[in-house]
């Protein structure tokens, strides 16, 4: 059976069949960032935004990245090599050092290796959009540099222990909490907490990652709502009544569980389904097209 077609340094291969090389400083060093965005029916959304952030990540650390090349064109046609134009999807583009020498003193970086790849939306999304979900807290040690926790990295161990703490517990997500009580985010989303009709949200002065979708739906929350950003802790998780999370391929998703505590007796709130509306009315505006012809 033929393998996800993905775009490697200037080709369309099969994923099978896609090499980089030994010396690669992403492998050896984790040199390197990427970036996911969401597609509907194969259309890149909010791909101006994302390829921004890329650009900014990657000068922080030297990489080359272009964010003026046709980034939209590419995923267009990954969609469609891969039979994915007619519903939800996401794509992944990782950068990184390209080969060099084995050394930590970076050098200069002229080959930069770059890597796009499509897959489907997580299997239940809506489900979890619908009915809401519970997420688990994970202990996450204070020492790591502010500066790379806004940056998405190659360095994703935390997230991928995160991922899988949260579905030893049952759980959708893993929210990062330090030994303060304090509650970053989620591995790969944001988090909001709603509690007497106020959105919060952690600051990004807090060395969170300055989630896309955060931003947009905190322009739509403050339309209906008062919207804060400051610290927020384990206490203000169990006296909620409403949490959330965001990220571009999930969109809107109610938290309605806090390891085994239910969150308002385990029922989306009015508001986070509010916002739910309104972030899809959004993307459709920006399409042009009506909700019901998103898809999924």
């Amino acid at each position: 059976m033929k393998s996800p077609m993905c775009f490697l340094n200037g080709r369309y291969v099969e994923s099978a069949r896609a090499t980089i090389p030994a010396l690669d400083r992403g492998f050896l060093f984790g040199e390197g960032l990427f970036e996911t965005w969401r597609t509907y029916k194969g259309r890149p959304f909010a791909l101006r935004e994302h390829l921004a952030r890329m650009s900014r990540s990657a000068r922080s650390l030297g990489i080359p990245f272009d964010p003026d090349e046709d980034w939209e064109g590419r995923t267009l046609k990954l969609a469609r090599l891969n039979g994915m134009t007619g519903g939800g999807g996401a794509i992944r583009l990782t950068i990184t050092g390209g080969p060099g020498p084995v050394t930590l003193v970076q050098g200069q970086l002229t080959r930069p290796t770059r890597l796009m790849l499509f897959r489907p939306l997580e299997p239940g999304l809506a489900a979890a959009r619908t009915g809401g979900v519970g997420v688990h807290l994970l202990d996450f040690g204070a020492g790591v540099n502010p500066a790379l926790r806004r940056l998405k990295t190659l360095n994703y161990l935390p997230a991928v222990i995160g991922k899988t703490e949260a579905a030893r517990h049952a759980c959708f997500e893993s929210l990062y909490r330090l030994a303060d009580s304090t509650v970053l985010e989620g591995t790969t989303s944001n988090f909001f907490v709603v509690k007497r009709g106020v959105v919060s949200t952690t600051p990004i002065t807090d060395g969170i990652l300055p989630g896309v979708t955060r931003a947009t739906v905190i322009k739509l929350a403050r339309r209906v709502a008062e919207v804060r950003e400051h610290r927020l802790t384990v206490d203000d998780l169990h006296d909620a009544d409403e949490m959330f999370l965001t990220s571009s391929t999930i969109e809107v998703v109610p938290i309605i569980r806090v390891g085994r505590r239910k969150v308002a007796g385990g029922n989306v709130g009015e508001l986070t389904r509010e916002l739910q509306q309104r972030y899809r009315r959004h993307v459709a505006r920006r399409f042009g097209v009506a909700v019901d012809d998103l898809g999924e």
